[in-house]
């Protein structure tokens, strides 16, 4: 069997037509998912890029596998010593490669999150450009469509493809852009008064600091952005960006197909689509961000389409059974009728692929650790979100939402509904005892790392100064309350960045220091000069 897993960065399920958008962006999806399997409640079991990633290709929770963030020992991939397949969790890759397949990925996510045992899934990986990330679909489908074209002779091959288009900053050309802006309107939430009101939620990517930097990473406004969020024109610029984005991959994924046709393989190729992570656009008063353990983060698609299973598929409800992309390895397995490893935590789903009905789970557990660090639980209807670390964002401890009734997450239910607020602790707890509270379990590097927290894209010190020299000093106290809780003692020690050739930029780690509410504030050699001005010209634009 060839098979073709078309992994899209940040493709939100509910902005393509098989999952019932209004703007007609994905026309070539839409044909694709005629003849494809739908699973409605997929969901990625630790976000972002790095821990959904490894989540997939290990078949094992971010608090297993030890990848729960993007930094550190958040990012360390539990590896055991020795030489070889380690014994009963091999990578997919890996499993794949030793029952006979050829493995290859045309993706540059193991150098782009220095997630170099990702490399260990494929024979071949090959980086489309020189440049690290961000390559464009266009030089994707080419270098994908040559790979296949040299491999047409070989029986069985597994070909991961990484598309980056809709990951900010939405860097296709102005036409596609447009093309989606003329498509239809775009969603009508968040409105005006709701826009209004995410002026008091702050964070990296909030509604007015939508393009803050502390200096780690550059903050130029890209085209398709907006400096800020305080109008519908603002998010209607966001949102044309996004969904031009999406819009110029749905044409390369068309290409993609076509090439197929020309080979004559197209009905000897499975094809599967999905995500890393999804995005918010408003969702908790995040924009274009995917920072927290929420619905528009995890929620992701999921298409598969199978020679001799699928044919028709699209006339078919979709599969409403709750899933995590930890299912996705076992599944392929059970399909192409290989063992599944004994120590993968997933559960296969293939019957559902072949249009039968399966068994949902009662609930999921998923978890955030790049820019928070939040686990979360998903229920048919309610989401609850307990919160570990805030980083540098306005995060509630717990919130819990009826996403069917409350698909924006605006109504935080915790004091209304106290015994499912309960319920919702206790299958938290159920599933840390299962993977991180038994004799011989690994520790949870979510808690073990909690010191230093999720301080890799935003250091929340630096971001409290900001605050303040925007006038926002009441926020940068709520700040400060959320990483100090308790009796003044400073908790944390932040890794954030100095300036390593007196260049005025900084971009590497500061020395441990307080917060300024609770004692002296130590920045070493740090150097934040312009930040004011930065500062000054935001707030006012």
């Amino acid at each position: 069997m060839k098979i073709i897993y078309v992994d899209v960065d940040t493709l939100r399920p509910d902005h393509t037509g098989p999952y019932g958008y209004q703007r007609p962006i994905t026309p070539n999806l839409d044909v694709f998912a005629e003849d494809a399997a739908r699973f409605d409640r997929y969901y990625a079991s630790d976000s972002p890029c790095m821990p959904s990633r490894t989540a997939l290709t290990s078949g094992q929770f971010g608090i297993t596998n030890g990848v729960v963030g993007h930094h550190g020992e958040a990012a360390r991939f539990r590896a055991d010593s020795g030489h070889g397949l380690v014994e009963g969790r091999p990578l997919l890759g890996q499993h794949l490669g030793a029952h006979g397949y050829l493995t290859a990925a045309v993706s540059s996510f193991a150098e782009r999150h220095r997630a170099w045992y990702f490399l260990g899934n494929f024979r071949e990986s090959i980086r489309a450009t020189p440049d690290v990330g961000d390559e464009p679909a266009d030089i994707v489908t080419d270098t994908a469509l040559e790979w296949i074209g040299r491999h047409l002779d070989t029986d069985d091959w597994y070909l991961h493809l990484t598309y980056w288009d809709p990951h900010m900053d939405y860097l296709q050309e102005q036409e596609w852009t447009d093309k989606a802006a003329a498509s239809g309107p775009p969603p009508a939430w968040p409105d005006q008064a709701a826009i209004d009101g995410h002026a008091e939620i702050y964070g990296p990517r909030s509604a007015l600091d939508f393009m803050y930097s502390d200096g780690l990473f550059e903050r130029r406004v890209p085209y398709n952005f907006p400096q800020q969020i305080r109008t519908r024109a603002d998010y209607e610029k966001l949102i044309n960006g996004y969904d031009g984005a999406i819009h110029f991959w749905d044409s390369e994924f068309g290409r993609l197909l076509d090439g197929l046709k020309a080979m004559g393989i197209a009905d000897d190729v499975a094809i599967v689509v999905s995500a890393d992570h999804g995005e918010a656009f408003g969702e908790q008063g995040s924009y274009a961000e995917h920072g927290l353990a929420s619905e528009p983060t995890h929620h992701l698609p999921m298409l598969v389409k199978w020679p001799g299973l699928t044919e028709g598929a699209g006339s078919r409800l979709g599969c409403d059974a709750l899933l995590y992309n930890i299912d996705y390895a076992p599944t392929i397995c059970e399909l192409l009728g290989l063992p599944i490893p004994a120590k993968w935590q997933g559960e296969s789903f293939a019957d559902a692929v072949r249009g039968l009905p399966i068994e949902s789970r009662d609930y999921l557990v998923l978890g955030h650790g790049a820019h928070t660090y939040q686990r979360a639980v998903r229920t048919r209807d309610h989401l609850y979100i307990r919160t570990y670390h805030p980083g540098a964002f306005r995060a509630e401890w717990e919130s819990l939402f009826h996403v069917t009734e409350d698909p924006y997450l605006t109504r935080n239910l915790l004091e209304e509904e106290p015994m499912l607020v309960d319920q919702m602790r206790s299958k938290l707890a159920v599933w840390w005892n299962t993977y991180a509270g038994m004799p011989g379990s690994l520790p949870d590097p979510m808690q073990t790392t909690l010191q230093n927290g999720p301080a890799l894209y935003n250091d929340p010190v630096l971001y409290m100064e900001h605050l303040r020299r925007t006038g926002r000093g009441h926020l940068a106290d709520d700040l400060g309350q959320r990483l100090n809780p308790g009796t003044g003692a400073v908790p944390v020690s932040w890794q954030a960045p100095v300036d390593p050739d007196n260049s005025g930029r900084v971009n590497g780690p500061h020395w441990a220091r307080t917060f300024p509410d609770t004692g002296t504030h130590l920045f070493g050699d740090a150097a934040v000069n312009g930040a004011a001005d930065r500062d000054e010209a935001a707030l006012s634009s």
